[in-house]
């Protein structure tokens, strides 16, 4: 009795099932639309689209249902049931599609994903479809057999399937929980699977009365009368449990949310732990190197003073005298000091200049202990010490005990003595007293002392250097005026052979001629006899011009060729600028075109000439190649260089590029090209590069070759 009244219950209110039914899912569609775009490593996550499109498609299909309930006579009820049967069959589908995705545990990739899903739900659709069609040929049935029909063939062939499907993902899911200590939350994507299984499976199988077999005998009014509800309550009740289990297990992904906060939290604290540290780390370091700079600062302001006050003379013993003041004053723990230069074997040396002995009690500490540092210093070429009990001592500068301070204990009174250096050469010592109770003697401490050295040694080089210039300038002065007076004297060497040779023969010519011109008719044979001998002092005229000319140039080049010229050329460039230069040929040495030769030889000259002039050069280097296809000559000074792009191209040019524009004009002449590569202070490289004919240069070379060789 009470089954029959609770049928009849359900059977008055089965709009209100529907309702709830719709609802339910609908709630699911909305609940997983709303996470579905979370970031998780969770593979559910790509697949809850078509899972809400299946809540939300499903929810609606009820609802219909439950309109159609409503308005049972309704004109539109065939366009109804058409849309109901869509949004059924595509929710289904949906659902296929998400168990699909969820089963796909590799890196699938999007082309592939889109291959098997496009299989599988073509597949289903096809057998749907088949069966529909099949049906509806093989009975007679009416419109509403017909919705009927479908109905239950989409439930037999898409429901099922899919909710089988569906659930086998949702408990293989399960694993991905557990495997990230979620195992609370994976027990509810087992309870919404089986939630899922009863809906699709059991729910399914119990479809609206059809003439198609098993839905004539297992529907839902067997259903009905079993169980006396109606199978819709089964559905919405396991349709809501599946969006209560689901939403459950969705939680998952707050927890995981706030796991990877909590690593990112504790990432961000070790990288600012770690910034920390580093700034800790960098400020110490820059404080040492603030410490390192303000002691590099004081030397410098020490080295820039003595360089200042060695700059202020040239002569060399007023130049030590303001040093060793200078380095007494400026130089740190430093209470006197003194410069000795050699004397000769056998002999101490000479004290050339000293400040601050006076103050020293010891008479005896400041000759015999000075003077036998000098003596090592000057002997060894290297640095020397000692004290007042000590043996002298030889300074190893290497020495490890130089860092710690404990090669030169700071509670005696030490000299230091370190030699001074012209050229690799030994030709001083300068000796600086300690004070007493100094530190502890240190590396800084010695470089300091060591650079001090080295700078008196380089203004004691260019006081020497000035003595030498200027004994220079007197010696080039008087050459200068032995050259022009040689000039002169050539000039009337020539002048004079011009006059007195050349000159009177063609006066001579002029004057027979003009007797020819009288003779010419009145007698021939006269006339004929001076015309024979007018080629003879035209001949001999032309010799002496010719021997003339080649005084004015080198016969060197013409009767041997560029490389003996280039040769006598370096030889007398290094004896007459004492620059000594590097020549080195490459390549099969042969005689070129004259005016390739030609061209080569003045451009040396000139190279030459200009760093004899302006380079300021200690070494110059020339490189010949003659290589198969062009001649290559490089020469390179080590002088202080220039601005090729000022001096060649700039507005103010002066008479010093005159000459480089006059080699790169030769050389343009032939073909070639000159290239001057400079920078001040680094030096100057000139390249030529001059190509040869292939053809008809190596015949006339060849031929050059056999005149020679004959």
């Amino acid at each position: 009795m009470v089954m029959d009244t609770l049928a009849a219950f359900f059977e008055r209110n089965i709009t209100a099932v529907y309702f709830f039914y719709g609802l339910a899912f609908f709630s699911l569609g909305l609940a997983v639309w709303l996470e579905s775009g979370r970031t998780s490593e969770f593979r559910i996550v790509r697949a809850m689209a078509p899972l809400a499109g299946f809540g939300f498609l499903h929810g609606f299909h009820e609802w219909l249902e439950m309109y159609e309930r409503i308005n049972p006579a309704g004109t539109a009820n065939l366009y109804v049931d058409v849309l109901r049967l869509l949004l059924l069959a595509v929710s289904f589908l949906l659902l296929i599609v998400f168990g699909i995705l969820l089963l796909q545990t590799g890196d699938y990739q999007a082309r592939q994903q889109r291959r098997v899903i496009f299989g599988w739900v073509g597949g289903l659709i096809f057998v749907w479809l088949a069966s529909v069609l099949l049906t509806f040929r093989i009975y007679d049935l009416c419109i509403d057999e017909c919705v009927t029909v479908v109905d239950v063939l989409t439930r037999y062939v898409l429901a099922i399937p899919g909710a089988l499907l569906a659930s086998w993902a949702l408990l293989l899911e399960r694993r991905s929980f557990a495997a990230r200590g979620m195992s609370r939350y994976g027990r509810d994507l087992v309870l919404a699977a089986v939630a899922l299984f009863i809906y699709g499976v059991v729910g399914q199988a119990f479809p609206r009365p059809s003439i198609l077999f098993p839905s004539n005998v297992i529907n839902a009014e067997l259903f009905f009368q079993v169980f006396h509800f109606p199978v819709q309550i089964l559905r919405a009740v396991m349709a809501g449990l599946l969006t209560l289990f689901l939403i459950r297990a969705f939680r998952a992904f707050e927890v995981e949310r706030q796991r990877h906060l909590a690593q990112a939290q504790k990432a961000q604290l070790a990288a600012q732990r770690e910034a920390l540290a580093i700034e800790h780390k960098a400020s110490a370091e820059k404080e040492a190197l603030n410490q390192e700079l303000r002691l590099a600062v004081q030397d410098l302001s020490v080295l820039f003073d003595l360089t200042r006050k060695l700059a202020t003379t040239l002569d060399q013993e007023t130049l030590l005298g303001q040093a060793v003041e200078e380095i007494v004053v400026r130089v740190p723990n430093v209470i006197a000091g003194a410069v000795f230069l050699p004397r000769g074997s056998g002999h101490l040396p000479t004290w050339a200049a000293a400040s601050g002995f006076d103050g020293i009690a010891e008479e005896a500490f400041r000759r015999d202990r000075a003077e036998m540092t000098a003596e090592k210093v000057l002997s060894t070429g290297r640095p020397a010490y000692c004290n007042r009990v000590d043996i002298l001592t030889l300074l190893e500068t290497e020495a490890s005990g130089i860092d710690s301070g404990t090669l030169l204990p700071g509670d005696k009174v030490c000299l230091i003595g370190l030699p001074l250096v012209n050229r690799e050469v030994t030709v001083g010592c300068l000796a600086m007293v300690l004070e007493p109770d100094v530190a502890p003697f240190t590396r800084r401490d010695f470089s300091l002392m060591r650079t001090t050295a080295d700078q008196l040694s380089l203004a004691m080089n260019n006081a020497a250097l000035y003595q030498e210039v200027q004994a220079r300038e007197v010696l080039r002065g008087e050459l200068l005026h032995r050259v022009v007076a040689a000039q002169e004297g050539e000039r009337q060497r020539i002048a004079r052979e011009l006059h007195d040779g050349i000159g009177q023969m063609l006066t001579g010519l002029g004057l027979r001629l003009a007797a020819i011109g009288e003779h010419v008719k009145t007698d021939p044979e006269r006339a004929q006899m001076q015309l024979t001998a007018l080629r003879q002092l035209n001949a001999q005229a032309l010799e002496e011009l010719r021997d003339l000319v080649s005084d004015l140039r080198p016969s060197v080049l013409d009767d041997l060729g560029l490389l003996p010229a280039l040769q006598g050329q370096v030889a007398a460039f290094t004896e007459r600028t004492g620059v000594p230069v590097s020549f080195s040929v490459s390549g099969r040495r042969e005689r070129l075109k004259a005016d390739i030769e030609t061209v080569a030889f003045r451009v040396a000259q000139e190279a030459l000439t200009n760093v004899a002039k302006h380079a300021q050069a200690q070494r110059v280097r020339m490189r010949l190649d003659f290589g198969e296809d062009a001649l290559t000559m490089l020469i390179t000074d080590d002088g202080r260089g220039f601005d090729p792009e000022q001096v060649l191209h700039g507005s103010h040019n002066d008479r010093r590029a005159w000459g480089l524009l006059g080699m790169q004009e030769r050389v343009a002449l032939v073909d070639g090209r000159l290239n001057v590569h400079s920078v001040p202070g680094a030096g100057t490289t000139v390249d030529v590069v001059i190509p040869l004919k292939t053809s008809e240069g190596r015949d006339e070379r060849t031929r050059q070759d056999q005149a020679v060789v004959g």
